[in-house]
């Protein structure tokens, strides 16, 4: 089968949405942008090249999202996630684009295609399953200034707003960056922009209860002594 392949381009926990111009009954609609893999091309370098004309940005392919969609003419589109690492977006093949977080994704009419993603790039976004150090920081600016910096050192790495205590209110709380970048590294940007590191605590085991193998005998009143 043919492939195509679009882009889950994230930053700051948000990823970018396209709003399509063509064909005309797709007018409308928003997407991963991104394009066919040429011949001779790796998925991964299509990716790169669909965003560099598209959007005019080189990007990075972190990984890819685990559908893939058969859709019309024989086609499968599979989507990966990718980071910005030169350009600002600028419009070409679309004339609108939005920054969304996990609970924005559904104030725009998505393709069809693209739907099935939609819940794997909103848990990647709120950080589901992230289990690595986070740094807390209480500058807004100071939190994405760390984010740039593991971003270009190589590192994947996301900024949201922490809670404290189940609240809802965004006033005054801290702000918290994800990363795979290593403890160490995540420590020493830590200690330079005066935050703190919150490390995941494993779970305490504990041995197995030995249970009885044979019925127990309860004594009863009357029994003989």
């Amino acid at each position: 089968m043919a492939a195509v392949v679009g882009a889950a381009i994230v930053r700051d926990g948000r990823v970018l949405a396209a709003r399509r111009t063509e064909p005309p009954e797709l007018a409308g609609q928003w997407e991963f942008p991104g394009g066919k893999v040429e011949p001779g091309e790796t998925p991964g370098q299509a990716l790169v090249r669909e965003i560099a004309e598209e959007l005019g940005v080189a990007v990075r392919l972190d990984h890819w999202l685990e559908p893939e969609v058969d859709i019309a003419g024989g086609w499968v589109l599979t989507v990966g996630v990718a980071r910005i690492v030169e350009g600002t977006p600028t419009l070409s093949d679309h004339d609108e684009i939005r920054w969304l977080g996990p609970d924005e994704l559904a104030e725009v009419p998505w393709g069809a295609p693209d739907v099935p993603f939609l819940p794997e790039v909103a848990a990647l976004l709120r950080g589901a399953g992230h289990t690595g150090p986070r740094g807390i920081f209480f500058d807004e600016d100071d939190a994405r200034t760390v984010v740039t910096r593991l971003v270009l050192a190589g590192y994947s790495a996301t900024v949201e707003r922490e809670r404290l205590a189940g609240e809802d209110d965004d006033e005054d709380h801290p702000w918290a960056v994800l990363t795979d970048a290593p403890e160490l590294v995540l420590d020493l940007l830590v200690d330079e922009f005066d935050g703190w590191l919150d490390v995941e605590e494993p779970e305490p085991t504990h041995p197995p209860l030995e249970l009885p193998t044979q019925p127990r005998r309860i004594k009863r009143v009357g029994d003989a002594q």
